[in-house]
């Protein structure tokens, strides 16, 4: 039989058991520990000015000035000018704004739906590619002039100076064309593939011109007008960008989506463009692929995520690659060996472009558009901060410590929300040396460093113990079942009709649930009584350090009877003996039952059988009926129409079972608890 008791039936008596309220908290002797060692436990908090690697090293990463950019949603563009100064091409209004310094001003308005790349000439001209009405504009401050008009096309997607660094190439959709445009404005057909979209663009030392598509993914070599080969077919829809290295090595970032995505319309010159990559938000993030291929063109994938598409790409100085995603606003960058590192993390949800060199350059981004310009590394802005660290209970917490190749310094402060609010305390006063964290006690708390002193310091673990308040365990649920018996379905769903009853079985299984807030190691110990006693006799041996939910008690040695089961938990593995914290729960009745029943009378009056079945505790279950030793057991019905009682008679009709002639006849009955006893007679 299957017995429950729950937590809130009890719960009086809990309060009444529950220890005495102390004035201070007493502490678990177990001390526990944070261990932020790990990309994922490094990378989860705030991230300001700092790099996290996949190796679990933190560095100090790009000091960024911010200006956000008014009248656009979008970005996808940016230009560093010669004198330094900042061009950034917006959506939808086509605008482009001129940064110097914290400074912005708007510096030409194409009056298109979006800037989608900006080059400079060697002469200083500047040239912007614009969507959806396959315009290139020459700018100028507070001038936007049409400089080509791309016959049969929408899309400009990306430009590049040609060789001798005053003319152009431009790639195009819908019909996946790439356009030479001479310094006079006069354009041709360069290179005509077989996608709808040629989105970008860059140039080999050789001038030959590497292009990717969108449709296939394809990455095409233009060896001259007309002339090309397919280097590679890219992970998805996609090749987003390409950046050339030194030596003949490049790199190109791809996205796959499920489908090609659709480029912006606006006008009815656009309603014939074929998909494209997306110039609007995605509400769904693709996945991006970093690929690397040497001057031979073999390729090596360097870097994947499932959780974002790639929107931009920049090679510095030194040939390393930085990318920008689509999602989260981040920047990542990849070494050789295949070590990723977490640059940037911008509060903004894309990075449509960026350029690095020398600590310096830009990260623009979208959603909404800002322009982060790079100021270099290190200093007072460089701050890793980890995320709240829960210690589940309000906790007394240790030394802080950490290993770094370098000085850093550290501050703390804790609180009981999850997230930090007023009601946590203020930032320690900084140190610089493994200290005790003060501020009391709280459930959770906060690390950040800073690097002040040297921009070459690496944190690669930080370490905080603590020990939580000893909570008291309770026991909030107590069930015991028979392992044979006739119940085999939870209580509260109706059994089969006429279903076989369970094989008797003198094992009771005992479970139970505790709430054990502070996670101490437990020790159960299970008695038992007989209702109706008061004493409680132990179910385990008294040397029996018992730390399971379950326990299988055998019954045999046991008068029958019904018996209460009561579990206690105790923390006393975990504490000393003045703050041992102890519950105990009992369970509802449960039915020991190990003898079978008695069938008291049997005899037959032709074919009609009458029997009388007794049992000393429970109730009779079911009657069967076997004929000349065929394991055909078929059931018979109670007298008064249910078996409900200890006590029980059938009187049925068997002609349809027993055929007339000598037959043995064997009738066998259960009782509740899966006890079975046989009779037989012979019939004539």
């Amino acid at each position: 039989m299957v017995m429950h008791s729950s937590f809130a039936r009890w719960g009086l008596v809990a309060a009444l058991v529950a220890a005495p309220l102390t004035v201070s908290p007493a502490y678990a002797v177990g001390t526990r520990t944070f261990v932020l060692d790990t990309l994922d436990k490094l990378s989860g908090g705030d991230l300001k000015g700092v790099s996290v690697s996949s190796d679990g090293t933190v560095r100090a990463g790009f000091t960024l000035g911010s200006v956000p950019v008014p009248d656009a949603s979008a970005t996808f563009s940016a230009l560093t000018l010669s004198d330094g100064a900042l061009l950034v091409g917006t959506s939808p209004n086509g605008k482009v704004f001129k940064i110097t310094g914290d400074s912005l001003s708007l510096f030409a308005d194409t009056g298109a739906l979006a800037v989608t790349s900006m080059v400079q000439a060697k002469n200083g001209a500047i040239y912007a590619a614009t969507i959806p009405d396959g315009k290139i504009f020459r700018l100028s401050q507070g001038k936007a002039d049409v400089f080509a008009t791309l016959p049969e096309t929408s899309h400009v997607w990306s430009l590049v100076l040609d060789r001798t660094g005053t003319g152009l190439f431009a790639a195009t959709g819908p019909d996946g064309k790439i356009f030479r445009i001479e310094p006079s404005g006069a354009s041709s057909v360069y290179f005509r593939s077989t996608e709808s979209q040629i989105v970008s663009l860059a140039m080999l030392d050789n001038g030959e011109l590497l292009a990717g598509s969108s449709g296939k993914g394809q990455l095409f070599r233009v060896t001259g007008p007309g002339r090309a080969t397919v280097i590679a077919t890219m992970p998805g829809e996609e090749v987003k960008a390409i950046a050339v290295g030194k030596g003949g090595v490049f790199w190109a970032i791809s996205n796959e989506y499920g489908e090609a995505p659709e480029p912006p319309r606006r006008s009815p010159s656009a309603s014939r463009a074929a998909p494209g990559p997306t110039a609007g938000s995605r509400p769904k993030p693709g996945k991006g692929t970093l690929v690397r291929f040497d001057a031979q063109g073999q390729s090596e994938r360097m870097m994947k995520h499932d959780d974002t598409h790639y929107m931009s790409l920049a090679l510095d100085e030194q040939g390393r690659p930085y990318v920008g995603t689509g999602a989260e606003g981040r920047v990542y960058t990849v070494d050789d060996a295949h070590v990723v590192t977490l640059v940037a993390d911008e509060d903004e949800r894309q990075i449509g472009a960026l350029a690095v060199a020398n600590a310096k350059g830009f990260i623009v981004t979208s959603d909404p558009p800002v322009a982060h310009r790079i100021m270099g590394r290190g200093g007072a802005d460089a701050v890793w901060t980890s995320k709240p660290l829960d210690a589940g209970l309000r906790a007394h917490f240790g030394t802080l410590s950490w290993r770094a190749s370098g000085p850093l310094e550290w501050s703390t402060r804790t609180g009981n929300t999850a997230t930090p609010d007023a009601t946590w305390s203020a930032w320690s006063h900084p140190i610089t040396a493994p200290t005790p964290i003060g501020g009391g006690q709280a459930r959770y708390i906060q690390v950040r460093a800073r690097w002040m002193h040297d921009a070459n310091a690496v944190l690669s673990e930080v370490t905080i113990p603590f020990v939580t308040e000893n909570v008291r365990p309770v026991v909030t649920e107590v069930t015991a079942s028979s392992k044979g018996g006739s119940t085999k379905e939870p209580v509260s769903s109706i059994p089969a009709s006429g279903g076989e009853v369970g094989k008797h079985d003198s094992v009771v299984k005992v479970a139970w649930k505790v709430d054990n807030p502070d996670n101490d190691p437990l020790r159960y110990r299970v008695a038992f009584r007989r209702e109706g006693q008061t004493l409680w006799r132990d179910a385990l041996k008294s040397d029996d350090v018992h730390t399971k939910t379950e326990l299988d008690w055998d019954t045999a040695a046991l008068p029958e009877g019904k018996y209460r089961v009561r579990i206690e938990a105790s923390d006393e593995q975990a504490n000393p003996p003045d703050q041992v914290r102890k519950h105990a729960l009992e369970s509802e009745t449960v039915l020991v039952d190990n003898t079978p029943p008695r069938i008291e009378t049997l005899h037959m009056n032709g074919r009609r059988l009458h029997a009388r079945v007794v049992d000393g505790t429970s109730p009779i279950a079911r009657v069967e009926i076997a004929v000349d030793g065929r394991l055909e057991w078929r059931p018979l019905g109670a007298a008064d129409g249910i078996f409900d009682t200890a006590d029980e008679s059938v009187d049925s009709d068997v002609s349809m079972i027993v055929p007339p002639g000598s037959h043995i006849v064997v009738i066998r009955a259960f009782d509740a608890a899966g006890n079975a006893v046989t009779r037989d007679l012979e019939t004539h």
